[in-house]
């Protein structure tokens, strides 16, 4: 008798397993959600420089990009460029990683044939392409000059 309820009791704790381990398996078949599309900051790390080197009256060319990763999301920008026809920048600030794009902040000083004036970029974005190259976009003021544009750049 007393091996009969054993018998019962075990086939009763073998089929209780067996319903949870089904259970789960319904949990763990769910949809997963769909990624967020995102890079390294790695990907963006190192010095880029124009593909088309130019000099425009209302952007900047002959643009020199670089990052360099503090943190797995943030980064040092140093950019220098030829902006406003002649007004050679060169200033460096943050940049953070944020979903597929590096944005980023610059601000200094020109210091070129005796004027010393302010230049600022802020609320930047650099995003890679499907070629390698970055598409840096920008928006600032170089010695009270309005400047905006892309400028592609490669390693």
């Amino acid at each position: 008798m007393k091996s009969r309820i054993s018998a019962v009791i075990l086939i009763a704790a073998v089929f209780t397993a067996g319903c949870d381990l089904f259970n789960k398996k319904d949990e763990d078949s769910e949809t997963p959600t769909s990624p967020t599309s995102s890079v390294s900051l790695d990907g963006f790390a190192g010095t880029w420089s124009s593909v088309t080197p130019s000099t425009p009256a209302t952007g900047c060319g002959n643009v020199k990009y670089t990052v360099i990763p503090t943190t797995a999301s943030s980064a040092n920008v140093a950019f220098s460029a030829t902006c406003g026809g002649n007004i050679a920048i060169n200033g460096s600030g943050p940049g953070t990683i944020s979903g597929s794009a590096l944005n980023w902040s610059t601000s200094g000083l020109v210091a070129q044939g005796g004027v010393n004036c302010p230049f600022t970029f802020s609320n930047n974005k650099a995003t890679l392409d499907a070629t390698g190259q970055i598409a840096v976009a920008y928006t600032g003021t170089v010695c009270g000059i309005p400047v905006s544009g892309t400028e592609t750049v490669k390693k």
